[in-house]
């Protein structure tokens, strides 16, 4: 799109161009006057602007929730005769994390390092566990 004059924009938007001054004037930018030039950058500059101050942080969602439903028919019965209808649902939320530090990410992955990790440790704790339950059983 071409450059346009700040009343174009007005028209073409649907407001006064008093109005879009003074939104201008809020976002920063150096139009005073209503026959001066406002370039595309100016126009994004502007919406970007907007939809800050009308609470709008980014395009993209911070959170998805999938909903999910199966519903199936279970036979009953020695015939079969009867039938009965099952609905499962599902529900998973997904949550956009934000970025990471390189530096922290690295310190979070050498605490959990996996050359400390014996497997007969762990042998050893399932041994353990196992004839703690026989014990309990018998008693």
């Amino acid at each position: 799109m071409a450059e346009v004059t700040v009343k174009e924009l007005a028209d073409v938007v649907g407001t006064s161009a008093e109005r879009l001054l003074s939104q201008m004037k809020e976002a920063g930018l150096p139009q005073t006057a209503e026959n001066q030039q406002v370039s595309d950058e100016q126009k994004q500059s502007l919406l970007l602007f907007l939809k800050k101050s009308h609470g709008e942080e980014s395009g993209e969602p911070k959170k998805i929730t999938l909903k999910r439903k199966v519903t199936t028919t279970l036979k009953t019965g020695q015939g079969g005769k009867k039938a009965v209808s099952i609905e499962v649902r599902k529900k998973r939320t997904y949550v956009k994390r934000d970025e990471v530090d390189p530096a922290v990410e690295k310190a979070r992955l050498d605490v959990i390092n996996v050359d400390d990790f014996d497997p007969a440790d762990l042998l050893a704790g399932k041994a353990a566990r196992k004839s703690e339950d026989s014990k309990a059983d018998a008693a």
